[in-house]
This record gives structure tokens, sequence and C-alpha cells, in this order.
């Protein structure tokens, strides 16, 4: 632990200052209940190599999809058990996303809901650098972020860096839709 912040002005210029790879973000703060969710959209939008957790008072449905929509990779309850939280950290840290069933049971539903998904419009592999075309090809074999750090000799936190750029640039969100539009790309 790097820091600690009881309100979200300060817990935004601590992160933009230590810029750290994870933040637990408690989304009541001393300047509002839903204060936390400020600082998530500011790691979403500002700090693309750090990845943002919310922490919820409880984890009700209207909670949980708004820390999704503000740009939490994952998402826990302070009800729940501390080697929850710990593996939570781990799995985040590692590229992955956190949540219960029931949590991902609210995204699918709200996806169901929604008559559109908005999306950038697509813009060609043409846009990306040499070694984001090959970040994108290793991602659209399967292989996991370390994996691909492994082969192609750096970091598996540069890895993350250039994936969540290259989800920027396209427009998408995650690697199954990275997939898909590479896919879709390729075979214009």
């Amino acid at each position: 632990m790097v820091a600690q912040c009881l309100t979200s002005a300060e817990a935004i210029r601590q992160s933009d200052t230590l810029k750290p790879r994870l933040v637990l973000v408690s989304i009541q703060l001393q300047d509002g209940e839903t204060a936390g969710y400020r600082l998530l959209a500011h790691i979403r939008d500002h700090m693309p190599g750090s990845c943002g957790i919310a922490l919820l008072q409880e984890s009700k449905r209207d909670f949980a999809l708004e820390a999704f929509r503000q740009g939490a990779r994952g998402v826990i309850s302070r009800g729940d058990p501390f080697r929850l939280l710990a593996k939570c950290l781990r799995k985040v840290d590692g590229g992955e996303i956190w949540a219960s069933s029931d949590q991902i049971g609210y995204a699918f539903e709200a996806l169901k809901r929604e008559a559109q998904v908005v999306r950038k419009p697509a813009v060609g592999l043409d846009r990306l650098t040499p070694r984001e075309r090959d970040v994108v090809l290793h991602v659209s074999e399967g292989m996991k972020n370390a994996e691909i750090g492994e082969k192609l000799g750096v970091s598996e936190h540069t890895i993350r860096n250039y994936v969540m750029k290259i989800y920027d640039k396209l427009g998408v969100s995650n690697r199954v839709q990275l997939s898909r539009q590479c896919a879709e790309l390729l075979d214009k």
C-alpha cells in the first residue's frame, strides 16, 4: 500500500503522482456516498496503466453496474472475506476481471436490456504500431499477458499497457471484442 485517502480529490492527486498499478476504491468517501465513482472514472480516463477495484458497502445490482460503467476492473463488497479481497487484487493485477457470479449476472441482464451498444467507430489495424499489431495477433491466439510478454521479451505490465492502448484505438473493451473486430478487419 502506497497511500490512503479519504476524499476523491485527494485520491486523484495521489494516484496521478504515484501512478499505482492497482487502486482499491471505496465508493463511499468523505466527500460523498458515491464519490469513489469519480475516482474510478479518472483512473479509466487518465491512467491506462492502472486498474481500479471498487469496494462496495453492499453488493447491490446498481452499485456493481455503476462501478463497471465507471471503469472498475474488479468489484468486491466490504462483507466479503479478506481472502477474497486478496484474490481479487491478484486476479485484477494479472489482467483479469473480478466479480461475483451475482454481479456477472447483473452485467449480463444489463446488456440484454440495452437496445443498442454504443461503440467508437472501428478503425483499421493500420492505426496500430507494429508492436501493437504483434500484441493483437497473440491476444487473438488466446495468449495471456504474461505469455505474450515472455514471447516479445517485455514485462507483463508492458503488455497490459499495450492492450489498453489497443482497446482505446480500436474502440473495444475486452479481448473477445478485440479478437472479433480484428477478424472482421482481416476479412475485409
